[in-house]
């Protein structure tokens, strides 16, 4: 499979898929303000922080970290689906990928959004190095392809890792996001 610029990050909600590995806030611990470079969705062009623009609403990160193409594309789809559906309860997401060649990441990632189409969810670029990766606890261990926040008023209520986008993956997905809507 093809693999997304590693080391690249998502956001994620789940059971740990191995024993032993870890990555991201838990659930009750509160977001931070970070600010990625945003090559798509509403703030695109800009560092503007994404937490902070949509406060309270809401909202779905997904960090990540070396995942394949397919499934980070299929967890985006989803998402682009979720803010579509969800516009009255102001519905948000972004999937960031981490890496060591912002540059470089920011070009394959505008590729993926142009070929895609997404045009509401935020696909944005953020280095390994930024001081975000330790305040969110995103494990940039090659055992971790993604890890996936959910939640709102700032504080994390669903989180999965190494989340994949199979049939029961994205029935989870979209069960914890209608709890974060209602």
């Amino acid at each position: 499979m093809k693999k997304i610029l590693a080391p690249a990050l998502v956001a994620g909600f789940a059971v740990l898929a191995f024993a032993g590995v870890n990555s991201g806030l838990n659930k009750g611990e509160s977001v931070s303000a970070f600010h990625p470079y945003h090559v798509s969705g509403p703030l695109a062009k800009s560092t503007g922080c994404f937490p902070c623009t949509f406060k309270n609403r809401p909202q779905v990160q997904v960090w990540v970290n070396g995942d394949s193409s397919a499934n980070v594309a299929a967890i985006a789809k989803t998402l682009e689906g979720a803010m579509k559906n969800n516009t009255k309860a102001e519905f948000k997401a972004m999937v960031v990928f981490v890496t060591s060649d912002v540059e470089g990441t920011k070009k394959s990632v505008a590729e993926i959004a142009k070929k895609t189409g997404f045009s509401s969810i935020a696909m944005s670029v953020l280095s390994k190095d930024d001081k975000a990766v330790k305040d969110y606890k995103f494990n940039v261990s090659s055992d971790v392809k993604n890890t996936v926040f959910a939640y709102k008023n700032w504080k994390v209520e669903n989180k999965m890792v190494n989340f994949k986008a199979d049939e029961k993956g994205l029935t989870a997905l979209n069960a914890a996001i209608a709890d974060l809507v209602k």
